[in-house]
């Protein structure tokens, strides 16, 4: 209620403002992103030569084995060609006169919109670093969506789903991922989110079905990936999950960067294990990490990343405590401590060991992924290191403050292509308010698996609507 009934009362007394600045409300950051090596590249397209088999050319009789002698060496060369991405806001001299201190504004128009720029940059590269290129985020569960043009319509997504998306998003649902955007079933605009429950407006009287596959609008040209390809490119998954998994082989078959890797997929495509309808202790989490390492040691994978959704990563910490006995002192004269939960989580198989696996929120529930930290890269022709800097270290916990973009606005920056080697500033629009600048965040690059051989991916046992590649 108000402080006073009493309007002269209330015309006396001022509105204080108990905090200077702007709160940031949205989601973390990916800390695999952080982690992962950054390479700076130039040129049409970046080639590197892998070989997949040694040949068959040994054996006690010479004979027999000279015949076999064209099989040695046998090398596959990858032709990574760069994917992009774009944010971009604009701004007019009005703005900026409006809010050129703490006196007129929370914080300045230009400072406020290059960080939500910049977040918006951030979080659809990590929906890029776990899919394929084509803005993949989930498939439509079980029951579809009923869709009527115009009519807002309440479905549910997945929160790794959520986690890539915000009030105002476009998305498309479309038959598979690598279909046109211009074949999509529909088109939604995002006008709320609470919890997994999205309201959409859908652009045409078209539902979708389930296994239908969510994509971010604006991730394709014709039928060409424009974002860059991710891990789910690069390394086997399911299609969509389901009883069988044959179908990562089928996906993996196809001419992938100039390489046919159906040949070889386990060193072309990296490992790959299923545990979605084991029985047993096979359907332990511990388990199905495990097998996979155990996989790639063979391969002479480092095994060093382990990365997980962070609601598999609670899963699998309350396994691992249910799993351990704990002795507590039973002197009455001694105090007690307690602690719940876990602060990192370690995994070993021989000499292979993690310190710590990484709870990311953007990869998808379900979904695991063990990696060699020297064959995971990103090979960038733009500064993609300034564009993810949001000044938390790694994986630890906290956001970065919005008052530390505003003096980093772009307002009087003079029209360039590439300031920071990150930012197009060019003109825009005139508005009623007068010209606008446009400032754009460009990213021109493709994550890549150097070694396929020494990565992989695990599915965990049980099963989900949403999970799709």
């Amino acid at each position: 209620m108000a402080i006073s009934a009493n309007a002269s009362i209330l015309a006396m007394l001022k509105v204080y403002y108990k905090k200077e600045g702007i709160q940031n409300l949205l989601f973390r950051n990916s800390p695999l992103l952080k982690k992962m090596n950054k390479e700076r590249v130039e040129g049409k397209e970046q080639r590197f030569a892998a070989m997949y088999s040694r040949g068959g050319a040994a054996g006690g009789d010479f004979t027999a084995a000279k015949t076999q002698a064209s099989t040695v060496a046998q090398t596959a060369e990858f032709v990574v060609t760069p994917g992009q991405l774009f944010s971009v806001y604009s701004m007019n001299a009005k703005e900026v006169a409006a809010s050129r201190s703490n006196a007129g504004a929370y914080m300045r128009v230009g400072g406020a919109k290059m960080f939500a720029a910049s977040e918006s940059f951030r979080k659809t590269l990590a929906a890029a670093l776990y899919g394929s290129g084509y803005g993949e985020i989930c498939a439509v569960p079980t029951g579809g969506w009923t869709l009527t043009s115009g009519t807002d319509a309440t479905v549910t997504l997945p929160e790794d789903a959520i986690m890539k998306i915000d009030v105002g998003s476009k998305l498309v649902v479309k038959a598979t991922a690598a279909t046109a955007e211009t074949s999509a079933k529909n088109t939604l605009t995002v006008k709320k989110i609470d919890g997994t429950s999205v309201v959409v407006t859908p652009g045409s009287t078209a539902n979708a079905s389930a296994g239908d596959i969510v994509c971010i609008a604006g991730s394709m040209s014709g039928s060409a990936a424009l974002l860059p390809v991710g891990l789910d490119g690069w390394l086997p998954v399911l299609k969509k999950r389901s009883s069988s998994a044959s179908a990562w082989t089928t996906y993996i078959a196809t001419s992938f960067f100039g390489v046919d890797r159906s040949v070889n997929p386990d060193r072309l495509a990296g490992a790959f294990v299923d545990a979605t309808s084991a029985t047993g202790d096979a359907q332990k989490k511990s388990h199905t990490v495990t097998t996979l390492i155990k996989k790639l040691r063979r391969q002479g994978s480092l095994c060093d990343m382990i990365v997980m959704n962070d609601d598999d990563f609670l899963e699998f910490a309350r396994e691992i405590e249910t799993s351990n006995t704990y002795f507590t002192a039973t002197s009455t004269k001694e105090k007690k401590n307690a602690t719940i939960g876990f602060s990192d989580i370690s995994a070993a198989f021989s000499t292979n060991y993690v310190e710590n696996i990484i709870d990311d929120p953007y990869c998808v529930k379900g979904r695991f992924y063990v990696l060699s930290s020297d064959a995971v890269e990103f090979w960038g022709y733009t500064n993609v290191d300034k564009a993810l800097n949001d000044g938390v270290e790694g994986n630890n916990a906290g956001k970065q403050d919005p008052m530390t973009m505003d003096a980093d606005d772009k307002a009087n920056d003079p029209l360039q292509l590439l300031v920071d080697d990150l930012f197009t500033i060019s003109g825009g629009s005139d508005t009623v308010d007068g010209p606008a600048t446009m400032v754009t965040l460009n990213l021109f690059g493709s994550f890549v698996v150097t070694n396929p051989s020494v990565c992989g991916v695990g599915e965990f046992y049980g099963s989900t609507d949403f999970a799709c590649a």
